[in-house]
């Protein structure tokens, strides 16, 4: 027997009432994945958990424990002038302007426009010299109109929820990654300054020991032509200021490399920060951790 057909729209909406309840696909599932029972240096560690808030503002600025204000003050540049961390903050806003959209998806929408238009008549045409000479003709005309317009798409098998944790996960997957980006800019940095930090006193002590080697020469050649040492030893006195010259352009070398790094970093020009490195500066001292 065929249903009433007042009663068929109202057992359609109550079908797709009861069809809300069921979600396409699999929900999520945090894979299982084995873990030590605890990591290596664990206890020298594990007394930071139980820091305060003031440990923990130190720690989101670790380079600060080095003691070189020189150093906290190139790690802030390179965070705020890195193209790399300024691509993973866009990502992010990004993933949060595509989370608020699957947001709004779920939720009724409405738009409302209108318009308005005056118009003349012309009395120079046959129609405007009828309506000219009726009493109480007015040549000007205005039209308004205002459209209300609402819908609301039901989510019936659960297609937009999905999408919606599609895109709360990859907002939080971007905001890993500009964290993880920030870390490693942060700690790229400061460590092409430590590194140019040891070149730099490399250097100036394989300068200092070919000065020492050449007054050695100097004193070994006057000692050979008066014949108190042999040739051998003349030639070892020469052979050591030769290996000492040989380190010199191998760790300037190196240093360049350094500064050019640095300079990528912090997105400026090469040789924008190579004077300033140059000069002399507090030497950064190692953090010491505590259990």
């Amino acid at each position: 027997m065929p249903l009433p057909r007042l009663r068929l729209p109202f057992l359609l909406i109550a079908a797709g009432l009861a069809a809300t309840g069921c979600t396409i696909g699999k929900d999520y599932h945090r894979p299982e994945l084995p873990q030590a029972a605890q990591y290596l240096h664990q206890a020298a560690l594990g007394a930071r958990q139980d820091a305060d808030s003031a440990n923990a503002a130190e720690l989101r600025q670790w380079w600060t424990a080095f003691g070189d204000p020189r150093l906290t003050r190139l790690v802030t540049v390179a965070l705020a002038q890195n193209l790399d961390l300024a691509q993973a903050q866009a990502r992010v806003s990004q993933a949060r302007a595509a989370t608020g959209a699957a947001d709004a998806a779920l939720l009724p929408s409405a738009s409302l426009d209108g318009q308005a238009a005056r118009a003349y008549q012309s009395v120079q045409t046959p129609l405007g010299q009828v309506l000219n000479a009726t009493p109480g003709y007015e040549r000007a005309g205005s039209a308004r109109e205002l459209n209300l317009q609402a819908s609301w798409e039901l989510d019936l098998f659960g297609g937009l929820r999905r999408e919606r944790e599609a895109a709360r996960a990859d907002y939080e997957a971007s905001e890993a990654g500009w964290a993880a980006t920030r870390l490693a800019v942060a700690a790229q940095t400061a460590d092409l300054y430590l590194s140019i930090q040891g070149l730099q006193a490399r250097l100036e002590l394989a300068r200092r020991q070919v000065d020492t080697d050449a007054a050695l020469l100097e004193l070994a050649t006057l000692l050979y032509d008066k014949g108190l040492v042999n040739e051998p030893a003349l030639r070892q006195a020469e052979a050591s200021l030769a290996q000492a010259r040989a380190v010199v352009p191998g760790l300037d070398t190196a240093r360049e490399v350094a500064l050019h790094a640095l300079d990528v970093m912090l997105g400026a020009a090469p040789g924008t920060y190579g004077n300033e490195m140059a000069a002399a500066g507090v030497m950064a001292r190692a953090p010491r951790i505590t259990a």
